[in-house]
């Protein structure tokens, strides 16, 4: 790693300027490499620890943990962001399901075997203490996408009213891998699941059947099935909510169902992957029902900011979410707290720790610098949504969102920067040199299919106009085939560790930090070199993005 020159040879360089830069620089080196390994673990292990109850929304895990924050941040010198405070509540319906509720589903030939947990897991479409649906018709909606841009339409000439809804995860282009479709490998915006399940309620439907694989959704269907739907789920108050019921269906049951209603699923795959499907009716029905009281939780996010020197109304937003999956009495396991040691308290801690090296500069950047812990970002990325609608930067002034979220500790070195959408903002760009400094190449998500890019709290960012990035440190193939540990903790954790119980410090074995201080390090360096400079990144010429950037911001 490259090391600032001493300040006597700077001295040597000439203007005063260039002194007072590099005198700057070093001031950021220094503060950049006081950001160890050894503080990120013990924040990790503080926001893991059972006290902290899992860190859910509501309760005394929330209370701990965002006291946690605010007081790291108030010890490191950095001011509350919201009106003299710490803390950004906002308020969410909390739906507390009675019971699991059930789906019946019925075909020519009587009932079609359909097992909850086992092919389905189940959730309320929206916060009402009764949701019901009788006798509605079974459509098979393809991808369920209607896009003009791209002359496209599984609903041409349907009628949803009433209708439960069978749907792939992804789009025609994830699924075929066909650059003339959509995004190709990359997850557009209209295979989001998000837009799927608007697009069927405004055209009528009552329920949505999202068919999960695991190599369409990135992790394995026992992710779902060993949390179940028993615990709350969450609203954000006022939001409008139109499906009555929704739930992810394994894929066995999705071929079970589609025999029933004797079609070939590979074959409907298949042609819904082709221009020129629509929607195929079909003779099986169903009936759903799901019971649970309904509560107003207040959750809140913690956001902290330096002011700055020359630009204060310009800002640079961190971003990391504190929350994680609390207690499920349920969970088929004999540990029922979520510890989320990676999940993310790995993220939270690097923001805590990047927030202390700030605090150690001896002059503010040119322009201000948030610090922004989310809340609610397992339920439904709500904190970073209610911070988009309510910023205490204005958003054509952000000039990025810079996201930490999961990073692997696994090993001391990273050859390697996965960025999930890389090259849809000049953000990335700006990260290139950065990342170089330490070694780093930058790399796409290698399964952009999943929607990495999406699943994280830059994206309520982004869908509103503003740049943002998530990226995680990584081995190359020499690296893991150099190190087995590599990929034996990146499997355990898919396998075990995400969404379960079992994401805890020091597993499957001790954790090694080196790697993730240096992520630290990289976001740290990227967005003071953002804070003191003028420039204004842009999204890419082409995304669906730009057009929303360029009105904020005219030229």
């Amino acid at each position: 790693m490259k090391t600032a020159l001493p300040l006597a040879c700077l001295m040597l360089i000439g203007t005063a300027g260039v002194q007072a830069q590099s005198a700057d620089l070093i001031n950021m080196r220094n503060s950049q490499m006081d950001i160890s390994a050894e503080a990120i673990r013990a924040d990790i292990t503080t926001l893991a620890s059972p006290e902290f109850e899992g860190r859910a929304p509501g309760g005394v895990g929330e209370e701990m943990t965002v006291n946690f924050i605010a007081g790291q941040f108030a010890e490191a010198g950095i001011r509350p962001g919201i009106d003299g405070s710490f803390y950004q509540p906002f308020a969410l319906d909390a739906f507390s399901p009675e019971g699991r509720g059930a789906f019946a589903v019925e075909g020519p030939d009587g009932a079609v075997p359909f097992e909850l947990t086992e092919d389905y897991i189940l959730y309320a479409g929206q916060p009402e203490t009764s949701l019901s649906i009788e006798n509605s018709r079974i459509v098979l909606g393809g991808f369920g996408i209607r896009a003009d841009e791209a002359d496209w339409d599984d609903y041409d000439g349907v009628d949803l009213t009433g209708a439960t809804v069978i749907l792939f995860r992804g789009d025609p282009g994830t699924a075929t891998g066909d650059e003339d479709l959509f995004g190709g490998n990359a997850l557009s915006v209209h295979g989001l699941m998000s837009s799927k399940n608007k697009l069927a309620a405004e055209l009528g439907a009552r329920a949505v059947f999202l068919v999960h694989t695991t190599d369409s959704a990135g992790y394995p269907w026992e992710t779902l099935s060993s949390g179940g739907a028993s615990g709350a789920q969450y609203f954000l108050e006022d939001d409008d909510a139109d499906l009555t019921l929704f739930a992810h269906i394994s894929e066995p049951a999705a071929r079970r169902l589609m025999e029933a209603a004797g079609l070939d699923y590979d074959a409907v795959y298949a042609v819904a992957a082709e221009p020129g499907f629509t929607a195929i009716e079909t003779d099986l029905t169903v009936d759903g029902r799901h019971a649970g009281s309904i509560t107003t939780t207040m959750t809140r996010n913690v956001v902290g900011m330096i002011e700055g020197s020359g630009a204060p109304d310009e800002c640079i937003v961190y971003s990391a979410h504190w929350d994680h999956m609390g207690i499920n009495p349920d969970a088929p396991t004999d540990d029922h707290l979520f510890n989320g040691a990676l999940d993310n308290a790995t993220g939270t801690a690097m923001l805590i720790n990047i927030a202390r090296a700030y605090g150690r500069l001896e002059e503010a950047p040119r322009r201000s610098v948030y610090f922004f812990a989310t809340a609610a970002e397992e339920r439904g990325l709500f904190g970073a949504e209610y911070f988009a609608a309510h910023p205490p930067c204005a958003l054509p002034q952000i000039v990025g969102v810079l996201n930490m979220d999961a990073h692997f500790p696994y090993s001391d070195q990273w050859d390697l920067m996965v960025v999930p959408g890389l090259g849809t903002n000049e953000l990335m760009v700006e990260l290139e040199p950065v990342a170089a400094r330490f070694g780093r190449v930058l790399i796409d998500d290698s399964n952009p299919q999943a929607g990495g890019f999406y699943r994280s709290d830059h994206y309520p960012f982004i869908e509103v106009g503003v740049p943002g990035l998530y990226a995680v440190g990584a081995p190359t193939p020499e690296q893991a085939e150099a190190d087995p540990q590599i990929n034996e903790g990146f499997a355990w954790y898919m396998a075990n560790g995400y969404h379960h119980a079992a994401d805890e410090i020091d597993q499957p074995f001790t954790w090694r930090l080196g790697g993730l201080t240096d992520d630290a390090r990289i976001y740290f360096e990227l967005g003071w070199r953002l804070a003191n400079s003028d420039r204004w990144p842009n999204f890419t010429k082409g995304t669906p993005w730009r057009a929303l950037r360029d009105e904020m911001r005219p030229e």
